[in-house]
């Protein structure tokens, strides 16, 4: 005996069918990119105080006393709205320099006490005063330096407008070139891209001019890009 097979059901089944059939949207896929050059509006800078001494106890007090007075003279140097903060500290025992035969143990000959001390500056053209006030206290190491935005919004946007305008002229370009019209946005993705920092010394070296005089420093301009993926259907 053959069973009938519910109408609804039926539909179920073969509704899809008509939907397969529907040819995708032919579409034109372009990548913009926007780049934004701008002042920086914040100094990183590092400073480091390293003391050796015979005994750990007495590494330890003679950096904590030179550690407190680079502290002070930053603070006296720094704003309202900049931060001195301690970001790394070190004890490491020293050992004797032996023959490389001598089975004998290393012997500690004295320890070396490190302490990093980090600055944000908001004023960018402080850099060359600080780093003079801080050798001046007994920094004898410079980690660090870099420029960069804390307030970043305004230009990323601004970059973002110029990916998207760059994205339309790819497409409009290929429209034209394939002789097609273009229609609606079907997709867009945004990505930032890295944000060039402009390094003025390298390690240590701001330290040795610093020991002649105050080191002119030219932040220069902080790059801001912005990579746009947009896909436009072709009408």
């Amino acid at each position: 005996m053959t069973r009938s097979v519910p109408w609804l059901l039926l539909f179920a089944l073969t509704a899809p069918a008509f939907a397969d059939d529907t040819p995708p949207p032919r579409t034109i896929a372009v990548s913009g990119e926007g780049r934004v050059s701008v002042s920086p509006d914040l100094a990183i800078v590092s400073f480091g105080v390293d003391t050796t001494a015979p005994a750990a106890g007495a590494a330890v007090a003679d950096n904590a006393k030179k550690s407190n007075a680079l502290v002070d003279a930053i603070k006296a140097k720094i704003g309202a709205k900049d931060k001195v903060s301690t970001t790394q500290y070190s004890l490491s025992p020293v050992y004797e320099q032996r023959d490389r035969a001598s089975a004998a143990p290393p012997k500690i000959t004295g320890y070396i006490a490190s302490n990093q001390v980090r600055v944000e500056l908001h004023d960018v053209k402080m850099v060359g005063t600080m780093i003079d006030a801080a050798t001046a206290a007994g920094a004898n190491r410079a980690d660090d330096l870099q420029f960069t935005l804390e307030e970043r919004a305004e230009a990323q946007s601004t970059a973002l407008a110029k990916a998207g305008a760059d994205a339309k002229r790819q497409a409009e370009a290929m429209a034209a070139a394939l002789g097609v019209e273009l229609g609606r946005v079907l997709s867009a993705s945004s990505s930032g891209g890295p944000i060039v920092y402009p390094k003025a010394f390298a390690r240590g070296g701001m330290v040795a001019m610093a020991e002649a005089a105050p080191p002119p420093i030219e932040a220069g301009d902080v790059d801001v890009t912005v990579s746009l993926q947009v896909t436009y259907e072709i009408k």
